[in-house]
Parts: structure tokens; sequence; C-alpha cells
């Protein structure tokens, strides 16, 4: 165990407790097709409410992908307990549509007018939101922005930042201990990624249609079904949710400042590709801007530092006003073999993994190091399950199988104070669970999703839509209580009501709110 953290937990354990507030909530993400199993073409269903704004029930980039959002709760339980209601109101009000429950999409269509996008009302901020992913259609194309996943939100209570800073000493301002504690959470996060890719990685096979046109260097598992022997996330590789243009694009992970302004840089310095795409043809919006970053949100990142926006701010505003109030965890793939897409042994290894990154010491990433993490993710994503796979780290090739284990070990001793502050053995026992895929690479989800693909002549469309008539079927045969279908209903109702308002409300016309919007 390394020294910084041996002496984080000296001072942690005999108070655990001020652990026991932490929150988390989940953003998951899902494909509706229609029965046949093809991308629904039909609106968001009215009953589930205004995708602009209902607290719990939205859109993502396509009217089709359906994105579901928890409040931040003190329990795993409460928080999965609550995205599984989602689900069942969701279907309740699906008619015969399903959720694809695989991150990695299929029948797609081949053309980009095949995937709608997601329409968010008349008013000035519902068409920004839509002119948003149209710009990210004609920068990266459609079918890209139709891969899913689930984003786990964690923060940590005011106890436990009080506690470190007074066993610190720190005299800083409290907040920005916090940032700072925060940013060093994020590099460690980003440094030992490649465990969390080969543990929670479940999109080793994807349909031919999404890569059509495309050199892919993938192999044929079956008609129609592309496949890497070894991978684990496609969803995260070269062909997943990744772009060229923001290879080149490097944003600081030191300070928060330095976060914020290179954002900010990159909104408002002109690209040259995009330029040549006009933000205008033919009088017609093609993009908010023609620079290299729309708004801070195109930028992918494995995880995010995250502040609560109020009406009309931009999350770095709402960073640089108020600091850091959780952290976003963006690299889970969905796992097929849970109906709501995550398991509670995942939730609480993430808990583990978070509170470990930290705890442990985190050197300020120099520049190289930004490319080494590139390569490490590349290497996990691709052959991650290889048997004696090597890992580049600090420009030296190293055994996977060896860096997983220590790292995995170490989490033991964060796992105990966990257990401690919520009075549960579950952390402990997701650590036992983990090890046990490094230990027997056939555990792990990726493993499991071609295990269960050859039971379906290894197609993939075969097993993604028998897994999904299996969760529809399983949501259906649990009617929602009561209550949740009286809270659901009456949220939908309110947000059609907010929505109409925001319409109603609307005095600049779209150029001058988009004007006003970008300055």
């Amino acid at each position: 165990m390394n020294a910084q953290l041996q002496q984080q937990l000296a001072w942690l354990s005999p108070q655990a407790t001020v652990l026991k507030n932490m929150r988390r909530g989940l953003e998951k993400e899902a494909l509706r097709m229609s029965k046949e199993g093809m991308i629904s073409q039909t609106e968001h269903p009215r009953a589930l409410g205004s995708a602009l704004t209902h607290p719990h029930i939205t859109t993502d980039y396509s009217e089709a992908l359906i994105e579901l959002i928890t409040p931040a709760t003190k329990s795993i339980d409460e928080t999965l307990d609550f995205l599984e209601d989602l689900h069942r109101f969701c279907y309740q009000n699906m008619g015969e549509e399903r959720l694809w429950l695989n991150s990695m999409p299929c029948m797609i269509g081949l053309e980009d007018s095949q995937i709608p996008l997601a329409y968010y009302g008349e008013s000035n901020i519902g068409k920004l939101k839509t002119l948003y992913r149209h710009g990210l259609g004609v920068r990266y194309g459609r079918k890209m922005q139709t891969i899913a996943g689930i984003h786990y939100n964690l923060s940590f209570p005011s106890e436990f930042w009080q506690a470190w800073q007074q066993a610190s000493q720190n005299n800083q301002d409290p907040q920005e201990f916090i940032n700072e504690k925060y940013f060093a959470l994020i590099r460690n996060f980003q440094r030992h990624s490649f465990l969390l890719l080969y543990l929670l990685g479940a999109s080793p096979a994807v349909c031919a249609c999404f890569l059509l046109g495309r050199q892919h260097g993938l192999a044929s598992l079956s008609a129609g079904t592309l496949y890497q022997p070894y991978a684990t996330s496609l969803r995260m590789s070269r062909l997943g949710y990744q772009n060229t243009v923001q290879r080149d694009l490097q944003v600081s992970y030191n300070h928060l400042p330095d976060y914020i302004d290179n954002l900010s840089n990159a909104i408002h310095t002109p690209y040259p590709p995009f330029a040549d795409i006009g933000v205008k043809k033919d009088g017609i919006y093609q993009q908010m801007n023609a620079n290299v970053l729309q708004i801070e949100n195109e930028y992918y990142g494995l995880i995010r530092p995250k502040q609560t926006t109020q009406r009309g701010e931009k999350p770095t505003q709402a960073l640089k006003a108020r600091g850091i109030e959780y952290i976003e965890m963006r690299c889970v793939d969905l796992n097929p073999f849970s109906p709501i897409g995550i398991d509670k042994p995942t939730a609480h290894f993430l808990e583990v993994y978070a509170l470990h990154s930290v705890l442990s010491d985190s050197e300020f990433f120099a520049e190289d190091e930004y490319h080494e993490l590139s390569i490490r993710q590349e290497q996990m994503v691709e052959q991650g399950r290889a048997p004696a796979l090597q890992v580049t780290i600090n420009g030296q090739a190293a055994d996977f199988k060896t860096q997983a284990l220590n790292l995995l070990n170490e989490m033991r001793a964060v796992a105990l104070v966990l257990d401690d502050a919520h009075q549960t053995t579950r952390y402990s026992e997701s650590i036992d669970q983990q090890i046990a895929k490094v230990e027997q690479p056939e555990l792990t989800y990726a493993a499991q999703v071609l295990a269960e693909m050859a039971k379906h002549n290894n197609s993939f469309f075969a097993f993604g839509a028998a897994i999904a008539e299996q969760h529809r079927d399983y949501f259906l045969s649990q009617p929602l209580s009561a209550e949740r279908v009286a809270l659901f209903t009456e949220q939908a109702q309110e947000s059609l009501a907010a929505q109409k308002a925001i319409e109603d409300s609307d005095t600049l016309s779209f150029d001058e709110f988009l004007a006003e919007y970008i300055k």
C-alpha cells in the first residue's frame, strides 16, 4: 500500500462515519427499439412528460435515446430501486417498444437521417438543445451518438471534507481544498481506468451496420456481427464514443482554473474543418458555432468534475462560481445482464474505487502522461482479456494482472472503511468479485456477452433482442406501486406545463438568443 493511502486511512478509519452521508445518482441511456428491433422513429412518449423539463426522464442525442436520471440519494439500494421504477413507468407507457440493453447500438439504419434528433419543443432553449445535437451529427456522424452508457455521479459529504482538512491542518478556503482533492481523484481515476475498462467493459462486439463504410480492423464473428476476440469495451475504443478532433485537445486536470480555461478556449477557438461545414447553410443552422467545441459537454472524458447548473448557466460558469460539487464517472458500459444496466456489486466497487482514488497520492499530470493514458486505454479496450497482457505504465511495459491485483488488494482497506461507515459487508464483497474477474477472465461481462452470443448463433442482434425481451417481461410482470405511479404521472404533467411556460415566456428571436448564449 502506498504511504499516502496509509496515512489517510490512519485518520479516516477511526471516524468512518464521516462517509455515511455520501450521495450518488445515476444517468442511464438506452435506445427505444421497435418490436422488430429497429431504432424507434416515434416521438418521445407524451405520457413520459417533457424531455426538456422532466427531472428524471429525458432524451440524450436522439429522440429514441431515452435517458433516466435518479435523484441523489444516501443509499445505493435507494438509487437502484428508483432507477428500476423509472424503467417500469417507461415500459407501461411505451406500447410495444423495447429498450436496447447494450451500449453498442444495433439496427439503426444505414443513413444518418434514420436516427431522429431529440426534440425539445419550440422554446429557444429547446431549439438550442436540438441544434447542439444537429451539430454533433454534422461533425462526427449521428451513429456515434447512439452509443449508450451509464454515468455514476458521486459526492463526498461535508463531514468528510471537514475532518480531512482538520486532520491535514490545512488552512485553505474549504471549497479550494475540496476542488484540489476532487482533481486528485480525477487524475488517479484516469491513471487506473484500465482496471475499470477490464472489469466493467461489456461491449466486445457490434453490429456491422454501425461500422459500415469505416475502417475498423475487427473480425467477423457471423453475418452482421463484428468483434474483437479479447476486447472489453469497444464503446470506449477509437471505434466508439471518441473522435480524432479531440485527441489533440489537451485539457488540464491539475487545477480547476486551468480546466475551465482550457474548455473555454476550445469553445472560442475556430476549427477550419468545422468552419467549412458552416454555422448556417441555406439559412438553416447546422451547428452552434464553428469552433473546436460547441459547448463544454461536447468534450468526451472518462470522468468530469460537476456543479449543479442554475437556469441559463453553463457548466464551466457553475464550476467557476461554486466549485466542484460531485464527480461524474462516465466509462461504465451498460451491463446487459442487469435489467437496469448496472448491478449492486458494480455500484459498491465504483465507490471503493473513487475513495481509493481521492485518498491515494496523485501527482500532477505531465504532458506526456496524457498521451500514455490514451495508449493504455486502447490497449485495454481492444486486448484487455488477452493472456499475459502488457500495459504501458510510465513508459514501460507492465503485466496487467499484477497491476490489477495490486490495486484491488490496496482497495480492500478502503472497502473496509466504507463497510464500517454504511454498516454492511457489500463493499468488501465487491472487491472479492472483481479479484475473481482478474483471476478468471471468463467472468468478465465482455466474456459473458460473447458466451451468450454463442447461444444465439454468434449474432449480436439476436442476443440483444432476446435479452431486451427478457427485461421487458421482467418490468411488466411487476407493476409499479400506486404511490410511484402517482408521482411519475404528476411529474410528467408538470413537466409538460413547464415546457409550455418556457415557450410562452420567450421574447428574443432564436438568432438573438443564440448570440446571447454564446457571448
